[in-house]
């Protein structure tokens, strides 16, 4: 993650804590149910894309492709 958050200029990078109460709170809003969890979140706000679990980070190139896709998150 840390090197997302120097490669990825598109975009911020924010950490949350899964146990803190606002956390709790995020992962019940979207949905997130494994840590460690990314959730991609477009300009407006809009849930573009959920990786879950122990998958691998995904690069720059893949964050802005999802960002391009129409649809709804996978």
């Amino acid at each position: 993650m840390r090197r997302l958050e120097r490669e990825w200029r598109g975009g911020k990078v924010l950490y949350v804590e899964a146990l803190s109460p606002a956390g709790r709170a995020f992962g019940q809003r979207w949905g997130l149910r494994l840590t460690p969890s990314l959730a991609l979140f477009d300009a407006q706000g809009r849930l573009v894309h959920v990786w879950t679990g122990a998958t691998t980070i995904p690069g720059v190139e893949e964050l802005e492709r999802r960002l391009q896709e129409p649809g709804v998150p996978e």
